[in-house]
């Protein structure tokens, strides 16, 4: 284990961003230079290298060397959860900002986060628009395939548990995190998911009393390109068919999240196109085709649709 850090500074900063990195170097410098140039300046950085066996490790001390509030630890490979686990532990901030190594957000992000949430006295969430990005030019956004993110049912949680990816897709850097959350209340990723270990965080957070805000401006840049986890499909339908699993067992007694659960582990299977069954499989694989939804009336479409459902 390897820590770095210049932090001399005696006072607590406001807002630790948490930045993993895990062979990504080529892109960590657009990253923490959009930390670096941020307008509210009472942050530090907390760079996590997860095993990296490329530049992260230069690139970052690079950074700790020019500002002492980057601060540099090291760890054995432990995955997304584990990194951002590990800041957490070592963040000394109010509020907590996660930033992956590949993204980016814009320099009045903290300013105008921290300003909308400084009237809440209890567990506050604030989040923000975003957009994709092309791999070479961060200031080139390509089609956003979501609309822009809002929370609209009656509580937030319902939101999380039935709206995501579906209608509802927030990126983790668009957030600004009460640190209590995590603090206080216990709240961390689970480093045994594949992926999706963010929606299962986000149903911990919503889960407890927290006042949600938005801000109403595009802060956050999401960076698509050939290694994002997104574009291995089968790998992100295994992780979060596994993560909805997990919060079905933790809300098993509550009817209406059963509920919800349940219709979004159908969902899900529908979206990505796979299922542990193979004659769902099969279905499946039908409903994405595009002869299907051509020539297939729609009273047949509805009977696939209904057999899918039956589980």
């Amino acid at each position: 284990m390897v820590t770095h850090s210049n932090n001399t500074a005696s006072s607590a900063p406001t807002v630790s961003v948490i930045v993993p990195c895990y062979n990504q170097g080529r892109y960590l410098a657009d990253a923490l230079s959009s930390v670096l140039t941020q307008t509210y300046r009472n942050w530090e950085c907390i760079i996590v290298n997860d095993g990296s066996t490329d530049n992260t490790r230069q690139v970052a001390l690079d950074f700790v060397s020019r500002d002492s509030r980057f601060r540099y630890l090291e760890q054995r490979n432990r995955g997304l959860a584990g990194a951002r686990n590990r800041g957490l532990r070592e963040m000394r901030g109010t509020r907590v900002q996660f930033l992956d190594s590949d993204d980016a957000i814009a320099p009045e992000k903290l300013q105008l986060q921290l300003e909308a949430a400084a009237s809440v006295a209890g567990l506050c969430v604030v989040y923000c628009d975003h957009y994709y990005a092309s791999p070479e030019d961060l200031t080139k956004a390509i089609k956003n395939p979501f609309p822009m993110p809002r929370f609209v049912l009656a509580k937030p949680l319902l939101d999380i548990a039935g709206r995501w990816e579906t209608e509802l897709s927030i990126p983790v850097h668009s957030f600004l995190f009460d640190a209590r959350i995590f603090t206080d209340c216990g709240v961390c990723f689970d480093e045994g998911l594949l992926t999706h270990e963010d929606w299962d965080c986000w149903m911990q957070v919503f889960a407890r009393p927290v006042t949600v805000i938005h801000v109403p401006a595009t802060l956050a840049v999401y960076r698509v390109h050939a290694q994002s986890m997104c574009r291995d499909e089968h790998l992100m339908w295994k992780g979060y068919t596994a993560a909805i699993a997990r919060q079905r067992q933790i809300w098993k007694a509550d009817p209406e999240m059963s509920r919800l659960l349940s219709e979004r582990m159908l969902r899900t299977d529908i979206q990505y196109g796979y299922s542990k069954n193979p004659l769902r499989n099969a279905l499946l694989r039908l409903t994405r085709s595009a002869r299907f939804k051509q020539h297939v009336p729609w009273p047949g479409q509805k009977l696939v649709y209904r057999m899918l459902g039956q589980r």
